[in-house]
């Protein structure tokens, strides 16, 4: 049976597919497939958990059965009966003392759950981060596709004015050649930016299962982004699931030692056991006994099996311990990425700005000194694919360093919190 992993506080149109990102989100983590199987593996520890509870409680098994029996001796006695042989009976035991495997066994998958839950939360915060990227970057390539159009009219406009100009005898069929291998290039670039608008929509299309229109231009919260490394790191390594879920595992692998060691304790339990039978060892007529017993039973010998066992569940907690300080390693190693991305990408946009700036009264200047013969033709179409290239890289550190601010968020485990998307209380439960 599918489950809802959430009730998004957004209201979501089913039939309209103008998404803001947060919208974006919200859609992709209630039916993306790769979060369902997390939910799902989350559910199923919940449900083993609770099963391993049970056995603290009496356990109550009715028996019966009915067939032939043949007994030619019975306490040495020669009887040569052949009778239908009935038996029922019903037995209750209470556990008393396992040596604490039942404890072990589930505090272990309690942990267990416990990495569920964080795994999922980590799931859902990376793809999270992934419809965000996507969303920036394709709200990057409709502006670049819009200014790939723009470049190929200006181009021709340029075109138009050229061969106008050869007409009257002022420029060469050369200047014509050169403009039209402008306009072909232009052209191409215009493609490309098509080819990644719609490689991006048919990624868009896969994380939150509609097609993209009329995107909205995000803006990070800047609350949730760190204002140093220090701070951002600090945050991370007490935060983020994927080490919470690490430590669980940890705690769940030492639980599974302290369960492998339970065989060396004794067992004890009371048993409540009635029967009913017939025609029982070659006796014709009922046999019926009832018994309340304590029962204790000690393994003095298997073969060295436990130590083994225990052994191996102490390595397994040794792996688990490496494991955990790698994922603290990875996650610091990530926050650090993030950081430099955000710091980086952001200075880079104001030289960019500047670039367009610049690049924009370069062209403005050669094309007035064009007209007056000072400037050649190549000068002005140089000046003009500065222009289109400027804007271009401009608006991909614009995104860029949006692109970062999220990707830092997420390093730090708040993504989904910053896009105030509600959550089921089970998320956030501390067991």
């Amino acid at each position: 049976m599918r489950k809802i992993l959430f009730i998004s506080a957004l209201t979501i149109s089913a039939s309209s597919s103008a998404l803001t990102l947060e919208e974006s989100v919200a859609t992709a983590i209630n039916q993306h497939p790769k979060l369902q199987q997390k939910y799902a593996s989350f559910e199923a520890a919940v449900r083993y958990k609770k099963a391993a509870k049970g056995d603290y409680l009496p356990q109550v098994k009715l028996y019966g059965g009915v067939g032939y029996e043949n007994v030619r001796y019975n306490s040495g006695q020669r009887i040569d009966t052949d009778l239908n042989r009935t038996e029922i009976g019903l037995k209750v035991s209470q556990l008393l003392f396992d040596g604490f495997r039942t404890t072990s066994e589930i505090d272990r998958l309690e942990f267990e759950q416990e990495a569920e839950r964080f795994g999922l939360i980590s799931e859902a915060e990376n793809l999270s981060l992934e419809v965000a990227q996507v969303y920036l970057s394709l709200i990057q390539a409709n502006k670049i596709v819009s200014l790939s159009e723009q470049n190929i009219t200006e181009h021709q406009a340029i075109l138009k004015d050229i061969e106008l100009r050869q007409a009257k005898g002022l420029s060469s069929e050369s200047d014509v050649a050169q403009v039209k291998a402008r306009v072909a290039t232009s052209n191409t670039s215009y493609l490309a930016a098509r080819n990644e608008q719609m490689d991006l929509q048919a990624r868009y299309y896969d994380l939150v299962g509609e097609l993209p229109n009329d995107l909205h231009d995000p803006r990070p919260d800047m609350n949730y982004v760190p204002q140093s490394l220090a701070h951002a790191l600090d945050i991370a390594v007490k935060k983020h699931p994927e080490i919470d879920a690490a430590i669980r595992d940890t705690q769940a692998a030492n639980a599974q030692y302290e369960r492998e060691k339970s065989d060396y304790w004794p067992k004890l339990s009371i048993e409540l056991q009635a029967n009913k039978n017939d025609n029982i060892g070659g006796i014709e007529g009922p046999d019926e006994d009832a018994r309340a017993m304590l029962m204790l039973s000690y393994d003095l010998f298997n073969g060295g099996s436990t130590t083994d066992r225990a052994e191996a569940a102490a390595w397994q907690y040794q792996q688990a311990k490496s494991i955990r300080q790698q994922t603290e390693k990875q996650v610091i190693e990530g926050t650090r990425l993030a950081w430099n991305a955000y710091e980086f990408v952001g200075q880079q946009r104001y030289f960019y700005q500047q670039n367009v700036d610049q690049a924009m009264l370069a062209q403005q200047g050669y094309q007035r000194q064009f007209e007056l013969g000072r400037r050649s033709l190549l000068d002005v179409l140089d000046a003009k694919v500065e222009v289109f290239l400027a804007r271009k890289n401009y608006l991909t550190a614009y995104y860029n360093y949006h692109a970062a601010s999220y990707r830092l968020i997420n390093a730090t485990g708040s993504l989904i919190e910053s896009f105030r998307v509600d959550t089921p209380n089970v998320w956030h439960e501390e067991k």
